[in-house]
């Protein structure tokens, strides 16, 4: 074997690591199970995914590698840009999607607790909730996506100097 063979051979596990980290951050996501309800309304959990790991160290590594033997043209280096892009972008997606849905079941309680105070009708109040929530879906869905969009972009242009 020659020392490229080596390297690209290197390159290949260290992309089979990252891509094991990033499956446990997919999945379990939070090195402590520690957090109460203010760090998880200020996100401070949240953003725990978005932290540098394991994963971010052995993409890196495995990309200068791939480009040291192979070049940023060659195919496999470019999936392996897509593979990055993709990991970030899920994990800004999923740090929101929490955060959304902690709030959404503050609000939900809060607007069941508190519609006994209004004098309205049963159909009133439906049209509240459904317009309510509506409307937070969709403003959450908007800033997603323009977060995601950033993150995306962000990361073809460190990958694309």
């Amino acid at each position: 074997m020659t020392n490229n063979d080596n390297t690209l051979a290197l390159a290949r596990s260290f992309i089979k690591t990252a891509r094991g980290y990033a499956e446990y951050k997919r999945i379990i996501g939070y090195n402590e199970d520690n957090y109460d309800i203010l760090d998880i309304l200020n996100q401070k959990a949240s953003l725990e995914i978005c932290n540098r790991g394991p994963a971010d160290y052995y993409y890196e590594k495995a990309y200068d590698m791939l480009c040291a033997c192979l070049g940023k043209a060659h195919p496999e280096t470019r999936q392996l840009v897509r593979e990055i892009i993709s990991y970030h972008v899920h994990n800004v997606q999923r740090m929101m999607q929490e955060n959304y849905t902690i709030v959404m079941v503050i609000i939900v309680f809060y607007l069941t607790v508190n519609l006994s105070t209004l004098n309205v009708g049963t159909r009133q109040i439906v049209n509240y909730l459904t317009f309510c929530n509506a409307s937070l879906a969709t403003f959450w869905y908007l800033e997603q996506t323009i977060m995601c969009f950033l993150e995306r972009r962000h990361y073809q242009r460190i990958y694309n100097k």
